[in-house]
């Protein structure tokens, strides 16, 4: 596997400040304090905001540097339908080629799901619950669109407080116990319905929490 560069690996680090909300939207990033912070040029610092301006994750602001992309209701509205066009039939492909190994770590990352004291633990675990399936339908493609979509997706779990009533729900966990089995029973009808239903329901959840 090709090793990172300096800029690639900047880039995945504000990009995981900025899913993280340590850089919350709006903020301005200038190449300089970037640069003095990660003790690096400003070279590669550039390159990697270039490259997050590219991915959406930044705003370009001429003469002025870089500011943290908004994330408002049309943005969660655009990241659902677009992990509803594609992630029901992935669930679908996990779950026709259906391993032992992937049923253990599924029922790994429900059971840490349930058990999260913090809504940051419960997000990431639902989170890798999700990757995870999205591994095993070997769509690299798919995957790759998914991964992205899954990083805006905890951003407004860290930007919408509220969400973390759902998270720690009942009813997502049973949303995604029952994903689980269908993968478990390898029945991808089944799975591909759940999954655009469970979706349908998070997005719902997404929206309300961002009106309260």
């Amino acid at each position: 596997m090709p090793q990172e560069s300096m800029a690639e690996r900047l880039r995945d680090e504000i990009r995981a400040r900025i899913v993280e909300t340590t850089f919350h939207p709006g903020d301005l990033l200038i190449e300089k304090a970037l640069a003095d912070t990660y003790s690096v040029s400003k070279t590669p610092v550039r390159e990697a905001l270039q490259m997050l301006a590219v991915e959406g994750w930044v705003t370009v602001i001429p003469r002025r540097g870089y500011t943290v992309s908004s994330m408002g209701f049309h943005d969660i509205r655009e990241v659902m339908e677009l992990r509803r066009a594609v992630e029901p039939t992935v669930a679908a492909a996990a779950a026709a080629g259906v391993t032992t190994a992937l049923v253990t770590e599924l029922e790994e990352l429900l059971d840490q799901q349930v058990a999260a004291t913090d809504h940051a633990a419960a997000v990431q675990a639902a989170s890798l619950f999700h990757r995870r399936i999205a591994a095993a339908a070997r769509n690299r493609r798919a995957e790759a669109t998914l991964a992205h979509l899954y990083d805006e997706t905890t951003r407004a779990h860290a930007l919408l407080p509220p969400l973390a009533t759902y998270i720690a729900a009942d009813s997502e966990h049973a949303a995604h116990r029952d994903i689980l089995d269908g993968i478990r029973a390898a029945d991808p009808a089944t799975t591909e319905r759940l999954m655009r239903e469970h979706l349908t329901e998070a997005e719902s959840a997404m929206i309300a929490a961002f009106y309260r």
